[in-house]
């Protein structure tokens, strides 16, 4: 089958714009989030909250990677 409509995202991943949208937007909330919270939890001897922020951001940093690679660059029209 041909595709007679061709796209500027011809080896999209994950078809759905607003589902990429979506995601990119989440995962740049969580960085936020947890990037603000290792930056507080470095700074300050008030607390240590080492043991949650350390394999979240780990989790986060292979997920946002993992999406990046696998989803965002393939849109990336080639010249």
């Amino acid at each position: 089958m041909s595709n007679t409509n061709p796209t500027e995202t011809p080896n999209v991943v994950v078809a759905n714009p607003n589902v990429r949208r979506a995601a990119n937007i989440v995962l740049g909330v969580i960085g936020l989030v947890v990037g603000t919270a290792v930056v507080v939890d470095a700074s300050t001897p008030a607390f240590d909250i080492s043991e949650i922020t350390t394999p979240v951001f780990t989790g986060y940093a292979y997920l946002a990677s993992l999406f990046g690679l696998a989803v965002t660059l393939p849109n990336i029209p080639r010249s």
